[in-house]
């Protein structure tokens, strides 16, 4: 065991009246009452002394060692232990808009909490503290992440592009924070603090967060590479954000075709799913492709969502409220209503149940049909109805009534969807019953096949049956 820095002190902050944790479920713009599903949620703060990382010969080396920081942490988690699986998966909440989202937990919270899952968040930017402290400054005021640079250089300009960075401030010491929550979760102390025995921990992220996951798994977790920490986590997820970031808020990111980009040799499983949007030249990039593998030591797997754009649809749904987001001085509402539902989240679910299985070595994921394919300038080939080819091919795509693609009237990183033209669809589907018998096939094979669960399939057998396609008559 490596001799690394570990987490010195945790502070349970109480929910009342009048303080109120960023991101409460309660208060989401779609609510979710917790306690219906026998869950309690809890914040809290912790403490410890972190490093700041430099890239250097292709490996972490320390630039600042042991900086002082206070973060937090939201966990959610059954209020009868006994119900718990023994599972903790950590998502890197998202900090893109200067303010923490969690897009992870608002596509797989419906499986984690049947599943008995205790979710824990983890606030990743300090850009994102500024925020929370602007939210509830007494709650907040103990947060930490001062740079002890005391001399800092100017910020990469890459680094501004993501925003809300500055230099009394260092996200660098994010690595280190990581590793310490994880490896207290997987210590004798972890499951006397959390009240059941824990027995695996996972780590997730999406978009820009699943860049910062990348980072970690290539830097911290890849075997080949000499690491300064012991990373603690028994397996990835990440949707979108296959590229790396900058070990600290000075560097430059490696550049996208660097092959230190590629994901290898990661001694837990791994499951990486990309947009249709994103595989290209985003948050991700063609030259990070790579096969899948079932080696003890390289277990890979990697999803190309064929013609699903970055954002998804309920990942707009379970983010912080309309008070919460005036708190701060910004605004908030719900997705357009050209916005895609492709069921991307149905994916994410059955990924982190195939994930936990690959990890406890009960079964393998499975692999996805084919990349997506591209066109002579290296973007995604389209077929006559404008949808990708290739790819993850959801049931939507396999029997469509509609062309997706990037870009609805309010976001280009949003879904969108077009209807095709009643002609269209009853050239496709000449009665609603021979509509309804193809959909059908497509969610069987894709529930067969191991992408989504039986519940989420038979979910969408229903939504497939009361879509007008080709067009209702007075009979049904």
């Amino acid at each position: 065991m490596k001799n690394q820095l570990t987490i010195e002190n945790i502070t349970y902050v109480p929910r009342t009246e009048n303080s109120i944790p960023w991101n409460a479920c309660d208060r989401q713009l779609v609510p979710i009452d917790l306690k219906r599903y026998g869950y309690v949620e809890e914040e809290y703060f912790f403490s410890g002394k972190a490093n700041v990382y430099t890239l250097k010969n292709n490996q972490a080396e320390i630039k600042f060692a042991d900086a002082p920081y206070t973060n937090r942490f939201l966990v959610r988690k059954p209020a009868d232990m006994k119900k718990f699986s023994g599972n903790i998966v950590i998502e890197l909440i998202n900090p893109t808009n200067g303010w923490d989202v969690v897009p992870m937990w608002c596509q797989v919270w419906p499986s984690m909490l049947r599943d008995g899952d205790i979710y824990v968040g983890i606030t990743i930017r300090e850009g994102c503290i500024a925020s929370l402290k602007k939210y509830d400054p007494e709650r907040y005021a103990p947060l930490d992440w001062t740079n002890p640079n005391k001399n800092p250089g100017e910020i990469s300009k890459k680094i501004l592009m993501w925003q809300h960075s500055s230099k009394e401030t260092e996200y660098g010491l994010f690595w280190d924070m990581l590793t310490q929550l994880g490896d207290f979760f997987k210590r004798p102390e972890g499951s006397e603090f959390i009240g059941g025995e824990i027995e695996k921990v996972y780590a997730m992220g999406c978009s820009q967060s699943g860049m910062f996951l990348s980072t970690y798994i290539n830097i911290f977790h890849e075997s080949d590479r000499p690491s300064p920490v012991e990373a603690p986590f028994d397996g990835y997820l990440s949707y979108t954000g296959s590229q790396m970031v900058p070990l600290n808020q000075e560097e430059d990111p490696a550049e996208p075709t660097d092959p230190i980009q590629i994901t290898k040799n990661c001694p837990v499983p791994f499951i990486r799913i990309m947009s249709q949007w994103d595989f290209r030249d985003f948050a991700g990039h063609i030259s990070h492709r790579r096969p899948d593998s079932d080696e003890i030591g390289d277990r890979f797997r990697l999803y190309e969502a064929a013609s699903h754009a970055h954002n998804t649809f309920v990942g707009c749904l379970y983010r912080p409220g309309y008070e919460e987001i005036a708190a701060i001085g910004q605004k908030t509402g719900f997705p357009a209503t050209d916005f895609s539902t492709l069921c991307m989240d149905a994916i994410m679910r059955q990924a982190l149940r195939n994930l936990d299985a690959w990890s406890r070595g009960i079964s393998v994921p499975p692999h996805a049909h084919g990349l997506i394919e591209t066109d002579e300038t290296g973007y995604a080939a389209l077929d006559e109805d404008g949808n990708c080819k290739g790819g993850l091919r959801l049931p939507e795509l396999s029997v469509p009534v509609a062309s997706y693609y990037s870009g609805t009237s309010s976001n280009d990183m949003d879904s969108c969807y077009v209807p095709f033209s009643e002609e269209r669809l009853k050239e496709l589907y000449p009665t609603h019953e021979d509509y309804i018998t193809k959909m059908f096939a497509a969610i069987d094979a894709f529930v067969d096949d191991g992408f989504i669960s039986v519940l989420d399939g038979d979910i969408m057998k229903a939504q497939a049956v009361a879509r007008p396609v080709p067009v209702m008559d007075s009979n049904h």
